[in-house]
């Protein structure tokens, strides 16, 4: 698991991506921004989470 340093940075350089994509009209390249933009943002919460609620997320 990626520190929240590092997710932080990389959700920064995938939201930049998305934009530049979208300026240039590649919706492939968009959709790959953002998905990755989600990967980061949902590892960044969970670093974030109590025990308690990673504990409701599972189960």
């Amino acid at each position: 698991m990626k520190d929240a340093k590092e997710c932080r940075y990389q959700m920064r350089c995938w939201l930049e991506a998305s934009k530049d994509a979208r300026m240039r009209g590649d919706e492939t390249n968009e959709q790959h921004a953002i998905r990755m933009f989600r990967e980061y943002r949902d590892e960044l919460l969970a670093i974030w989470s109590s025990p308690g609620e990673v504990a409701l997320q599972c189960g």
